[in-house]
């Protein structure tokens, strides 16, 4: 009797250290996954933080190498944005805009990706035929849906328009400048919209008429959105961000002929900069957007 009693103790006891050891272990082992999963995480984040850094670095060699200086980020603020970027931050003067954009058309030249297509002038005569050409034909704002053949016409506006040669440029000068894309645009559209008080130099700015056509076409439209799901996600959010800054200054001049609807636009391009990494300039455009989100009375 004393010894059933005892192995029936030493049974009970026995499995129920068993049980007790097994859940400790499983509760390490929770831990260690948890914690791995958390290094895992930080690793990678780590990661995505240096190439970003390491991007940059390269990317300020390369725009010293086109503009013959290195842009800043987010530079020291100072009252001459006149509206176009955001409030407050600091701009280069028109007359430096100008040396910019005759700068890049001649390191554009000098590329041998660009020499390949054998133009029989340069980048910046193609420039010109190129803003000729979409200023002339425009794409279809209103009215895209009642037809077929319009959102045809609209998802091929560019390659209809500028030719399969000038598109495959485009494309190439996206992929290949990849990493000085952002400085690029926010020269362009500076050049596009500052005021050059009747002292311009270099030909070839659209007119604010195609400009905010063209903006009309990139958000409103199937065949605009198309265009950008095609792109970058960088080179969308920016095309976005510009545009919508087209559409407000449309607004200030009175020009909104189409009635297009802001505010959608300002929420998601707010939403989309804010999940951008690597832009030099985010927090310009996070400043602007929020501007526009309180001028537009958006909440």
């Amino acid at each position: 009797m004393i010894v059933a009693s005892t192995f029936f103790i030493y049974s009970k006891f026995a499995g129920w250290h068993a049980s007790k050891l097994e859940s400790t272990i499983k509760q390490e082992k929770k831990i260690w996954q948890d914690q791995t999963e958390q290094m895992r995480q930080e690793i990678a984040t780590l990661t995505q933080e240096l190439a970003v850094v390491k991007g940059k670095n390269v990317s300020q060699d390369k725009l010293a190498d086109i503009f013959g200086e290195v842009q800043k980020e987010d530079k020291e603020i100072t009252p001459q944005a006149e509206g176009n970027i955001s409030e407050g931050e600091k701009l280069p003067g028109y007359a430096e805009i100008e040396e910019h954009i005759s700068a890049f058309f001649s390191y554009m030249d000098e590329q041998e990706y660009v020499q390949s297509y054998k133009f029989k002038e340069g980048t910046y005569h193609q420039y010109q035929i190129t803003i000729e050409k979409l200023s002339s034909e425009l794409p279809i704002i209103t009215g895209e849906m009642s037809s077929l053949y319009n959102i045809v016409r609209n998802v091929a506006h560019f390659y209809r328009v500028l030719g399969k040669k000038r598109v495959l440029l485009i494309k190439q000068m996206l992929q290949n400048e990849s990493e000085v894309i952002e400085s690029v645009m926010r020269t362009f559209f500076l050049w596009f919209t500052m005021d050059d008080k009747g002292q311009s130099t270099v030909q070839g700015r659209p007119s604010m008429k195609s400009m905010y056509e063209y903006a009309g076409y990139i958000l409103n439209t199937l065949g605009g959105r198309s265009y950008l799901l095609r792109r970058d996600p960088k080179v969308r959010t920016l095309t976005t961000y510009y545009c919508v800054l087209i559409l407000d200054k449309a607004n200030d001049e009175e020009l909104n002929s189409r009635g297009i609807d802001i505010r959608p636009y300002i929420k998601s391009s707010l939403l989309d900069i804010e999940n951008q990494t690597g832009l030099v300039h985010h927090k310009g455009y996070m400043a602007k957007l929020k501007e526009l989100r309180l001028k537009y009375r958006i909440h």
